[in-house]
Order: structure tokens, then C-alpha cells, then sequence
């Protein structure tokens, strides 16, 4: 018996989008970018390559793009107001799938989920429990039906990290070894979580003009089949820093496993920004 509860669930949910936010990535929106950074005269930012666009060189191209864009001053916004480009990448970064938008002094907005209003009033005391326990108050308490708020819903600082490193520019198929019949998939997620999550999907969907399945016992199978724990290890997802004093402190969340092969998250503060490909390198190397 297959059980989707709320991990199983999202988890799936994470992977799908994954899959089809790097299409999109590397074709549609790096064009985009490429068509406002020229127009802007904007070259790529130096920085490090955060989350999964380290994979290849088109979504490295596309981050460090993006990166750039987002220090552009807001009093620039008429150089490409009649951009399509610019039009496409401001629709997509003002999207509820991203949390609420944050409009500051830049040209492009960022999205202000449930995990950010917990580092706002949680700060200096960031740790995994607290965060985890102010996050889900926050997504509780609000309206945010964005893939983070979704894993805050949860209260799984696992999802959470995981689900926050897939959205970090804007968050094995495990089978029971059945010799007859179908496997059966009960639908263990919660109402609120399934609800928002219908939203998200929806948005997403338009927004891309993709088939992401609905949330429902209906299909449960698919979140099923591409939910895995084994393949999250390694993520790693820079959350905040620390500017009161140099150098500046970087706090991280890591994805690992426990003394049983459990996942747990690795929280630590460093001056430099680790990214899940550094993470990865090193846990291999044994130094962390």
C-alpha cells in the first residue's frame, strides 16, 4: 500500500515542477532575460550558482542573468517597460506561486513566501525548529498558497528545505514490490495544504501552459511515483545573512541523512554561500 500523505505528497509535487520550471528556464525565460539584459546593457552577475542551475549551462546562464536583473534600480523600469521580455519576467516573478510579491527598490520583485516573514521575526535567532514552527504560523495565518508556504503547511523542515532550495531564484521512484493487481495509493494530505495546492497548480499551469495533475486521491499515483527522499541529500539553500558586522555571516539549511538514513536538515552560517553542487562536492569529500 502506497501512502501519499503530506512529505509523499509535495515531494512529488516539488519534482514535477522542477522538471517543467527547467524547461522553461532554458528556453522561453533565458530568452527573456537575455532580451532585458541587452536592453538594459547588463552583463551576468559573478556570484554563486545556487540550486539546480549548476546542472547545465543554459540554466547558469539564466541565473547569473536573473541575479543581474534583480540589483537593476526600479528607476529603470522605463528603459524596458515595452520589453516583452522584461513584460514576461516581471509576470513571472510577481506570480502567487512564488508567495506574495515584494515590490522594493529594484526592477524585478521577489516573492515574499512564509519561510521569509519567519526569518524577519524570527531573526537573530534562526534555527531549524524555530523557523520551521514560525514558518508554518505564518503560512497558517495567511492566504500564500506558494510552493514554500506549502511545505510550511507541513511543519517538516525536510519538505521545507527542500521545496525552498527548488525556488531559490525566485524551492528512484520508491515502489512496493507488488506480483498482482494495482498498488493501491491512500491520500493522507491535509485539506488545507491540498486546497493551496490547487491554487498553486492552476497558477503554474497558466502560467506556463503546462499539465501539472490537480491534487486529489484522484492522482495520487503520480505524486507518488515522483516523490523520493533518497535524491534530496545535498540539497542546500542559503536562507539569510547576517550585515550587522563584516564579513558578512551566511545561513544555510542542508538536506542529510541521520545516524539511521533518515533525512534531517544541517543548519550552519558561513561567510561564503554554499550552493547544493559545493554541498554535495564536499559531503562526498567528507567535510561536512
Amino acid at each position: 500500500m502506497n501512502v501519499v500523505n503530506n512529505r509523499v505528497f509535495l515531494l512529488g509535487l516539488d519534482e514535477l515542477y522542477r522538471r517543467s520550471m527547467k524547461r522553461h528556464e532554458r528556453d522561453e525565460l533565458l530568452n527573456s532575460a537575455r532580451e532585458t539584459a541587452n536592453a538594459l546593457s547588463i552583463v551576468p552577475a559573478n556570484v554563486p550558482i545556487e540550486g539546480y542551475y549548476s546542472e547545465d549551462e543554459q540554466l547558469t546562464e539564466y541565473f547569473r542573468l536573473m541575479r543581474a536583473l534583480q540589483q537593476v534600480p526600479k528607476g529603470r523600469e522605463s528603459e524596458v517597460a515595452n520589453v516583452g521580455g522584461f513584460r514576461r519576467l516581471r509576470q513571472v516573478t510577481e506570480s502567487l506561486i512564488f508567495g506574495p510579491p515584494c515590490h522594493g527598490l529594484f526592477l524585478l520583485s521577489a516573492g515574499e513566501d512564509a519561510l521569509s516573514v519567519a526569518l524577519k521575526d524570527t531573526f537573530p535567532e534562526w534555527t531549524v525548529d524555530n523557523l520551521t514552527r514560525k514558518a508554518h504560523r505564518c503560512a497558517t495565518e495567511s492566504t500564500d498558497f506558494s510552493l514554500v508556504a506549502l511545505a510550511a503547511l507541513t511543519g517538516d523542515p525536510v519538505v521545507l528545505t527542500a521545496l525552498r532550495e527548488s525556488v531559490v531564484l525566485y524551492s528512484l521512484v520508491p515502489t512496493l514490490a507488488e506480483s498482482w493487481g494495482e498498488p493501491e495509493y491512500v491520500w493522507q494530505v491535509d485539506e488545507i495544504i491540498q486546497k493551496r495546492a490547487t491554487q498553486f497548480v492552476e497558477s503554474f499551469n497558466a502560467l506556463f501552459d503546462e499539465h501539472l495533475p490537480l491534487p486529489g486521491p484522484e492522482n495520487a499515483r503520480f505524486f507518488w511515483m515522483d516523490s523520493s527522499e533518497y535524491e534530496l541529500v545535498g540539497r542546500c539553500v542559503r536562507i539569510g545573512f547576517d550585515d550587522r558586522n563584516l564579513p558578512i555571516r551566511h545561513y544555510h539549511w542542508a538536506l542529510d541523512w541521520d545516524v539511521k538514513y533518515g533525512p534531517i536538515v544541517n543548519e550552519f552560517w558561513d561567510t561564503e554561500i554554499w550552493t547544493t553542487a559545493r554541498y554535495r562536492q564536499n559531503r562526498k569529500r567528507g567535510n561536512v
